[in-house]
């Protein structure tokens, strides 16, 4: 099945009604059919930190990231094994799951220890740098999916949306405990801690999971620019449908300004095709 698989992707960021600098960064990359098996990048990352200090760490999160496994994008199937980043070796590995799942862990947590190095050259500038990031790595008709802190990612399949991470936040530890319902995190005074985030501390635990994926689903990856402002899981799977995902991104940035966008808005829309 992967070998008639395809991937396109939209992305998009807008700094939000309220605030003057965008903090949000993303990435879509997809790797060209003729190398081989579909294969796409995909991240969101929502900085955080005084002095312009967020955009700076959401940005070393996705180019860290992305240095770290653009390279399964560029090899070509038929002349080496892709998950072998030595162009000289002849191993043939299989394309495990925990595999996978390892170095997307090690990516972020690589990113982190990026950012965390990154405020302690630049004590002045850094503030209380850090970011929320999930990213996706799509392997054929698998997601593998990472987060640190508050930053989502959903699947869309025949007009449904289900969320497929959990937020690392205060309030979502109050809904997990049945302290509160969930309608009631939007509310909260605390909001907007977060209880993990990539540059505060050395290490940092990162969520990894991988979903299977069917033709015609697609993925959305979010800043909580996003999903505090629409909150109706039905709003978001009608936008979902729009084609082309072009159109889709702008209108879920357009929706979630229209919301308040009281925060940046970043926003990556992938959709699994049938190769034509």
């Amino acid at each position: 099945m992967n070998s008639q698989i395809a991937l396109i992707a939209a992305c998009g960021t807008h700094p939000g009604q309220i605030r003057t600098v965008n903090q949000d960064s993303v990435l879509a990359l997809v790797r060209e059919r003729d190398l081989g098996v579909a294969i796409g990048l995909f991240i969101v990352a929502d900085g955080m930190g005084g002095h312009q200090a967020g955009e700076v760490a959401s940005r070393l999160a996705v180019d860290t990231i992305k240095d770290n496994l653009d390279w399964m994008l560029t090899q070509n199937d038929a002349g080496a094994t892709i998950l072998s980043p030595s162009p000289d070796s002849t191993e043939d590995k299989p394309v495990s799951n925990d595999y996978m799942k390892e170095r997307l862990q090690l990516a972020v947590e690589d990113a982190n220890r990026v950012i965390y190095e990154y405020a302690k050259e630049h004590p002045d500038d850094a503030g209380n740098l850090g970011c929320t990031v999930t990213c996706a790595m799509v392997y054929g008709n698998k997601a593998f999916i990472a987060n640190v802190g508050d930053s989502r990612a959903y699947r869309w399949r025949q007009g449904k949306v289900t969320r497929l991470t959990e937020d690392h936040s205060y309030v979502w530890h109050l809904v997990s405990e049945g302290y509160i319902g969930e309608e009631e995190i939007f509310d909260h005074p605390q909001r907007n801690v977060v209880t993990r985030a990539l540059g505060n501390q050395p290490q940092v635990k990162v969520d990894v999971a991988h979903r299977k994926l069917k033709l015609g689903d697609r993925l959305l990856l979010c800043s909580d620019g996003m999903w505090e402002m629409i909150r109706d899981p039905y709003e978001i799977a009608s936008i979902l449908e729009i084609k082309p995902l072009e159109k889709a991104v702008n209108q879920l940035i357009d929706t979630a300004n229209g919301y308040g966008g009281y925060d940046n808005i970043g926003i990556v829309v992938v959709e699994l095709q049938s190769k034509d």
